[in-house]
């Protein structure tokens, strides 16, 4: 293994409860490995914070922890559910629900969404991000990567919302001011222009973000593009982006305009809410007949 881990025994502190069985990624702050519970027999997936991975373990750990944290307070089909956190001798540590499949990036890769599977991504991760803002926070960091994609035995699709790592606590009223250089932490592809401009941030933000990744799956191709991070950020200050309409003639009408509703410029005219979103893509879907992405 790479990152500084030289074997499994390392874990063996770990309550002496979870049996790592082999490591499934590595992120920003720490690595994520497959596992099974000893003393319920489930599978789960162990995030962990090693002393040596990272330049400041400390800082991480107390990181991995606010991560936790806040994800433990959405409890919600659609986000993925935290089972146990916290630190040891090591270092920290979160144990989370393992979902089987794939994630979102990789799916896209093969091809854009069908018709059923972007109906299923629309409606699910928009129900996941409301019960996040319903709890006062902000993900602030959604992207294909972080959006598990399970398919059921009868063929229909399951969303998961993971990785809380940039999850900001988001005030009672009004907007969240993002410290300077906070926003350049985050795929640069899905980010609101708030994020770079380190201006307020709040639920218009995430909402960005999804209508971003809603292009992403329709079209294989970012809604604001360049060949160097600048390039992409200038992209969204400037609104470059290229008509979805464009890309995709056969989608209905409402589809695009809804899309291009959600990655507006400008906070005031995006949605207010991850609900009235999703009230007018089922107003779409509605209005268009057989369905909001008919013929996709």
């Amino acid at each position: 293994m790479r990152g500084g881990i030289k074997s499994v025994s390392i874990f063996s502190q770990m309550n002496e409860r979870y049996d790592i069985l082999a490591p499934l990624g590595a992120g920003g702050l720490g690595t994520v490995f497959r596992a099974r519970d000893t003393q319920t027999g489930r599978e789960v997936a162990v995030k962990r914070i090693l002393a040596g991975q990272t330049g400041d373990c400390g800082t991480a750990v107390d990181a991995l922890i606010r991560e936790a944290q806040q994800q433990t307070q959405v409890q919600h089909p659609n986000i993925v559910a935290v089972h146990d956190f916290g630190v040891d001798a090591t270092g920290g540590f979160i144990v989370m629900e393992l979902v089987p499949g794939e994630n979102l990036e990789d799916v896209i890769i093969r091809g854009a969404l069908t018709a059923a599977d972007f109906d299923a991504l629309v409606r699910q991760s928009l129900a996941g991000v409301s019960a996040v803002h319903a709890q006062g926070i902000l993900h602030l960091d959604l992207k294909p990567g972080n959006l598990m994609l399970e398919r059921l035995p009868e063929g229909t699709l399951r969303v998961k919302i993971l990785d809380f790592g940039l999850a900001k606590a988001a005030p009672q009223k009004g907007t969240l001011k993002a410290p300077p250089g906070s926003g350049l932490h985050g795929s640069v592809y899905f980010m609101a222009p708030e994020q770079f401009e380190a201006t307020a941030v709040d639920v218009r933000t995430d909402l960005y973000a999804l209508g971003c990744v809603f292009y992403y799956a329709l079209t294989q191709q970012y809604p604001f593009g360049g060949e160097t991070k600048p390039q992409v950020m200038v992209a969204h200050l400037h609104h470059r982006t290229q008509p979805l309409a464009a890309l995709r003639p056969d989608l209905p009408t409402p589809t695009v305009q809804w899309v291009e509703w959600l990655i507006n410029r400008t906070p005031a005219n995006r949605p207010a809410s991850a609900a009235e979103a999703l009230r007018a893509y089922e107003t779409g879907a509605a209005d268009s007949g057989a369905g909001a992405v008919a013929g996709a």
